[in-house]
Order: C-alpha cells, then sequence, then structure tokens
C-alpha cells in the first residue's frame, strides 16, 4: 500500500485511539538506502536493542541476508534464510520455552510454513510519517497506549468480519521479530488477514519499554479499518454507551 495513503489512514486512527510510541512501516527495496542503520558485524545483538533508537533518532533500519554474528532471528524469519535445524535446543534447553525438544522441533517446523519469501535484497524499518512517499509499505505496527486503546483496536478488528467473529486477533507464542513482520505479513496473503499482538517473548520484553506491546497487520487490513471507524463506536460523532 502507497505510503501516502497509510499516513493518512494512521491519522485517522490517531484521532479515536492513543498511541504511546510513533508507528512503524516495513517495505521491501533493491536499494541500500543511505542513513539506515545496519547491524555491527563482529558482536551480537537483537534488532529490538535498537528500537530506541529508532523511535527517538527516526533512523531507519535495513535487513537483508547478511547480519554478521547477529541474531538470526530477523535473517530467517524475514525469509533471507533458511531457518537453521539446532534439533530444538535452543528454545527448548537456552531458552526453556519449550517443554521438550520435540515441541521445539515442532514450533520451528510450523514457524517456516509461515514465511514469505522477501521481494527484494532489502526490507526497511521505519517510522511511518518518516517514510518516503514513494514506497510500498508492506506491514504496519503501532502502539496502543494501554488497553483501553487496545481494545478498541481488537474491536475494531472484529468490526467487519465476514470469517470468524472471534478469530481476528491473534496474541500467538512467537519471537518478538514473527510479532512484527512475519506473521502480519504472512496475513496479507490469507483470505481474511488477522492482527498480531505481539511483544510477548521474555527475551523481547528486555529491551523494549516496559509499556510498549505491538499491534501489527497488514498495510492493506490498517487501511481497511481505518476506513471503517465512521459509522463505528469509535465515530467521533456517537455517543458510547458507559452504563445502562
Amino acid at each position: 500500500m502507497n505510503s501516502e495513503i497509510v499516513k493518512e489512514s494512521l491519522r485517522k486512527f490517531s484521532e479515536v485511539v492513543s498511541f504511546n510510541y510513533p508507528a512503524i512501516g516495513w517495505y521491501f527495496s533493491p536499494e541500500e538506502i543511505e542513513d539506515s542503520f545496519v547491524y555491527q558485524k563482529e558482536r551480537w545483538v537483537c534488532m529490538f536493542m535498537y528500537l530506541k533508537m529508532m523511535m527517538k533518532q527516526g533512523k531507519r533500519i535495513r535487513f537483508s541476508e547478511d547480519n554478521g554474528k547477529a541474531c538470526t532471528g530477523s535473517t530467517e524469519y524475514f525469509g533471507f534464510a533458511e531457518l537453521e535445524d539446532d534439533g530444538g535446543v535452543f528454545l527448548a534447553e537456552t531458552e526453556r520455552f519449550f517443554k521438550n525438544l520435540e515441541l521445539s522441533k515442532a514450533y520451528t517446523r510450523e514457524s517456516a510454513t509461515l514465511i514469505q519469501p522477501p521481494k527484494e535484497k532489502y526490507l526497511y524499518m521505519e517510522q511511518v510519517e518518516k517514510i518516503d512517499k514513494n514506497r510500498e509499505i508492506e506491514v504496519v505496527n503501532i502502539f496502543p497506549a494501554d488497553l483501553t486503546n487496545l481494545t478498541k483496536l481488537v474491536t475494531l478488528s472484529g468490526y467487519d468480519s465476514t470469517a470468524s467473529l472471534m478469530d481476528n486477533v491473534l496474541i500467538p507464542n512467537c519471537s518478538g521479530c514473527q510479532s512484527v513482520f512475519t506473521l502480519p505479513y504472512n496475513e496479507k496473503f490469507q483470505e481474511h488477514p488477522r492482527s498480531i499482538v505481539g511483544f510477548m517473548e521474555p527475551m523481547v520484553r528486555n529491551f523494549v519499554p516496559e509499556d510498549m506491546v505491538s499491534f501489527s497487520l497488514p498495510s492493506t487490513r490498517f487501511v481497511e479499518m481505518a476506513n471503517n471507524i465512521e459509522g463505528s463506536f469509535l465515530d467521533k460523532n456517537f455517543s458510547n454507551p458507559k452504563g445502562f
């Protein structure tokens, strides 16, 4: 979806939903865009260690098949490399996110089915308002200010549902990078795209602000939901009943 349309939709959301942090957009490009942040090559890092920098300084982050010694999650879950098969050891025994190796291996197998191949050599993560007007945004991440505002987004996700009336939002047990890109990007290819609530991985919570929860969805669905605000329970002209 063209970035200017996404920006207009973000303005519609901002009139009725409060956010703590700037919205993020994801887009592919064949170019090495200047002044983009790229991982240092000689030490382990997690992409979310740089989220505050991105929020405060407006830097974009570039992802590709070359991630040096950084966490392989973004490279693998963004489709630039095959998922590493370690027999389930890392998730079950190092991080202890799964009770046993079999569950860990099953998780990896399922994850592989949700990864879409990258459209270009590079994938960029940048504040929506700073993205060039000619870019095509694939996924949008927004950050509701509190549970009340998260509730608004969850309800709006089901407002126009023509499929399951209660299965429009997922809170998956997955990595942080899966929650903000892999899964919402995969939803773009589904008949009824769902929204993804993310940052539910204990490791990622070490790097993001305590009040930060992501709400992510394909850009096309983001625009649809913004267009549904008028006439819904979020319509500024609607007096929402507080009790009966």
